[in-house]
């Protein structure tokens, strides 16, 4: 009814504003006639009809012009729309709102789409609740299994030195596990605890060299500081989830770097900022695949075949407490050889 009414006009208007143009001039060509001779009106009869049928004609193009651009956007805004909820619910931005116009089928696939979207919002918070749930559950068995098992080993010495290192490291392993779902979970629901307190990042460095150091040498990979500053370094980071990003990021190397090999913890200053530098030796990874590493759940292997023991949570745990403390991470080519991670901190991190 609307298209048909805008047509209308385009047409109504220029017919309207021709004819009366068409007898404005007639009438000066009766006036000219009986003053100037026929001759002369003729002529000026002509130019002003080509004159009215121009203007006319052009009149005639804008509006066809203004009424067929109201038209595309009364017929394309609807689809806009539709594009625009639908690249919102692959972004997973579930909880997009977006105006239902259009036609009813459009109206229709716009409400179909609102409904996939809330259902996906509902699955994905359920996701994460469990997995948070699971998280919690988990821990606290496990740190049970490992104190039972020191207990155990202190009151009698049957299980050998050996085993007893292999049985505590794999306890630990299941800790930390724990803990890099827990992180995780509690980052997509964006509830990760941090607490912020001045520290010395180089101590935290020399703190997690030693609490890996037995891992490393059972791989007979060499675990050393690289480049650090030669003074005292405060700043305010969350100590404890460093120490966990630390530890997420040399479990990384560890799994890629052969025996013989080296992995460097550095530190470097950078512009009110602080470089955490991890790097190791070759082989390392395709650099092309160097972002999937911060993937949940994501493990590659060196070489065709290769079993990797590794619940492929560390770099994503990594993310997390550098998102946290309003850092990035980046992955790429190390000098060493291998990958190099570096992860770009402030050195007091901003409040909102």
């Amino acid at each position: 009814m609307v298209l048909a009414a805008q047509a209308l006009l385009v047409t109504a208007i220029p017919s309207v504003a021709l004819i009366v143009g068409l007898n404005f001039v007639f009438d000066r060509f009766q006036t000219l006639s009986s003053s100037l001779g026929a001759a002369v009106a003729r002529t000026v009869f002509l130019r002003e009809q080509l004159i009215v049928i121009g203007a006319v004609l052009g009149v005639m193009l804008l509006l066809m012009l203004i009424f067929s651009s109201m038209i595309a956007n009364r017929i394309g805004r609807p689809q806009k729309n539709l594009l625009d909820a639908s690249n919102a619910v692959a972004e997973g931005n579930f909880a997009a709102e977006f105006e239902e116009i259009g036609p009813q089928e459009t109206v229709v696939t716009m409400r179909n789409l609102r409904r996939i979207a809330r259902s996906f919002d509902r699955l994905e918070t359920a996701r994460r609740t469990w997995l948070v749930a699971i998280a919690e559950e988990l821990r606290k068995p496990v740190a049970t299994l490992g104190d039972q098992l020191r207990a155990a080993r202190e009151s009698d010495n049957v299980i050998q030195a050996e085993s007893f290192e292999n049985i505590d490291d794999n306890v630990q392993r299941l800790i930390e596990i724990t803990e890099d779902l827990q992180a995780v979970a509690l980052a997509d629901l964006g509830r990760l605890p941090v607490n912020f307190a001045q520290v010395d990042p180089c101590a935290l460095i020399h703190n997690a060299i030693w609490t890996n150091k037995r891992r490393a040498e059972r791989a007979k990979v060499t675990l050393e500081p690289g480049k650090l500053p030669a003074t005292t370094v405060l700043v305010k980071w969350d100590g404890t989830r460093i120490e966990q990003l630390f530890t997420a990021l040399i479990e990384n190397s560890l799994r890629y770097t052969p025996p013989g090999g080296r992995i460097q913890l550095g530190l470097e200053q950078s512009r009110g900022a602080w470089r955490l530098i991890i790097d190791d030796s070759a082989p390392g990874i395709d650099v092309d695949l160097a972002q999937r590493l911060f993937e949940p759940f994501y493990r590659a292997t060196v070489l065709p075949g290769e079993s990797v023991t590794s619940s492929g949570l560390g770099l994503a745990t990594a993310q997390a407490i550098v998102e946290a403390h309003h850092g990035r991470i980046d992955a790429g080519a190390s000098p060493l050889g291998g990958v190099r991670v570096m992860v770009i901190l402030p050195a007091t991190t901003p409040t909102a």
